[in-house]
């Protein structure tokens, strides 16, 4: 199979076995299109990470922190009103 390669700005076509090298005169020359199966193609899983979601997290943590902390206050007022 002949490989394009540039060489002083011109395209040759190159074996990559013994060397051979040829002027590429035209694009189709060594043009070469190939149909690939599904099987073959590789997927890629891309994850983003969205601003929205970090917002709703913070304010999910931030509740939490106000429950315990109320929760806290309770049981501090009943020790004390206890003694």
């Amino acid at each position: 199979i002949l490989v394009p390669s540039r060489k002083n700005n011109e395209t040759y076509l190159v074996c990559n076995r013994c060397g051979f090298s040829k002027l590429a005169k035209d694009v189709s020359s060594y043009k070469r299109r190939e149909k690939i199966s599904d099987e073959r193609k590789v997927k890629v899983l891309v994850l983003e990470r969205t601003e929205k979601r970090g917002k709703e997290k913070l304010e999910e943590e931030r509740e939490l922190l106000q429950e315990y902390y109320e929760i806290f206050l309770d049981t501090m007022e009943e020790e004390s009103g206890e003694e």
